[in-house]
């Protein structure tokens, strides 16, 4: 059974259908698999669009055998990815893999995710997640499955030397900067004006000095064919991604239990392989960034932690605005005192 759509056929094509219908049931009961459809709000060629695929979507296919399966609409080609959280909720389609920068305007909460020094398995621990599955539901009208590619993490890209100010940070007055309300917080703070256009159309934008930056996951920027117009990086890294696995609800009430559990199960692997996944790619990546010889602008010591200070603070200071939920959440994504997840790259990350 497809949740969305019965294919036509053809009166000519009845016959034979009934004809091996007929053999398949005096042989075997007849395994109603369910087909569920999915779009990512990322481009395609984005490296977590590309784990999604891999290990969330190609899981569940190989696992869901004659239990339920997943097909692949694609990508920002699909549905403007501003424009997918609300397609999701119409029942446009059954499961999407977004940002929940694409959410934010109505589940500011996942702001809260950006700035957590926590994983997905601390908060199915201490009930952050089904705190935010509550959330989820009462204003998306959508069921958070799983927060995937978790400990990826961004950059500032440039493609001017940013002027520094008196403390040694980044000073973006006069600077237009491509945000989505992951990195607009941020660059304001820095002084930014910021422009939302497509992760797609940031090429072109670039080229045409509609923007001379954008903040960007650290390992797609090749991917997508963003080296060419990119000058300067600016380290650290900062933030984790806030990528999450939503299901329209009536799609999701819809599943029998079997179904539910399958899906739950590969979600608890695909948030430990999904990190691993994009953590290779990250690695290759990085060789790549190297030979197109974007510089590094390293901020070290007091800057570098005033500058993950101020990009944190205004993520919360954004939710304490937003949300009624704030204090509630906020304990349960954050430690006070204990080290960013994002502060060490390499292996560290691989510790979910």
């Amino acid at each position: 059974r497809d949740l969305h759509s019965f294919p036509t056929r053809r009166s000519s094509d009845l016959g034979a259908i009934a004809v091996a219908a007929a053999a398949v049931i005096s042989t075997s009961p007849v395994v109603a698999e369910t087909t569920l459809t999915t779009v990512t709000a990322l481009q395609q060629t984005n490296i977590l669009a590309k784990s999604y695929l891999k290990t969330f979507v190609g899981a569940v296919n190989a696992q869901g055998k004659g239990n339920v399966q997943m097909k692949y609409l694609g990508g920002q080609e699909v549905v403007p990815p501003r424009k997918a959280a609300s397609a999701l909720k119409r029942g446009q389609f059954d499961v999407l893999s977004a940002p929940t920068a694409y959410y934010i305007g109505t589940v500011p909460e996942g702001y809260g995710l950006l700035a957590a020094n926590k994983g997905p398995r601390a908060l199915r621990a201490n009930g952050g997640f089904a705190l935010l599955q509550k959330i989820y539901a009462e204003k998306a009208g959508a069921h958070l499955l799983a927060w995937g590619e978790n400990m990826t993490s961004y950059n500032m890209f440039l493609g001017i030397k940013p002027k520094m100010d008196k403390d040694g940070l980044p000073d973006l007055r006069g600077v237009k900067m491509r945000a989505t309300g992951t990195y607009r917080p941020l660059f304001r703070a820095l002084g930014a004006t910021t422009i939302n256009i497509k992760s797609s159309e940031i090429i072109t934008a670039m080229q045409r000095g509609t923007v001379q930056g954008f903040g960007m996951t650290d390992s797609s920027v090749m991917a997508i064919g963003l080296g060419p117009v990119i000058k300067y990086r600016v380290q650290p890294n900062f933030y984790q991604t806030n990528q999450v696995v939503t299901v329209n609800l009536a799609s999701w009430a819809k599943l029998t239990k079997k179904e539910k559990s399958l899906l739950e199960k590969v979600s608890l692997e695909y948030e430990n392989t999904s990190v691993k996944f994009v953590e290779a790619e990250r690695l290759a990546e990085e060789v790549l960034v190297k030979k197109q010889g974007i510089i590094d602008i390293q901020l070290k010591g007091a800057t570098a932690l005033k500058y993950l200070d101020i990009a944190h603070a205004e993520i919360w200071k954004e939710l304490k605005t937003r949300s009624k939920y704030h204090d509630q959440l906020k304990p349960l994504l954050y430690t006070p005192g204990k080290p960013d997840r994002q502060m060490d790259l390499g292996d560290t990350r691989l510790k979910n």
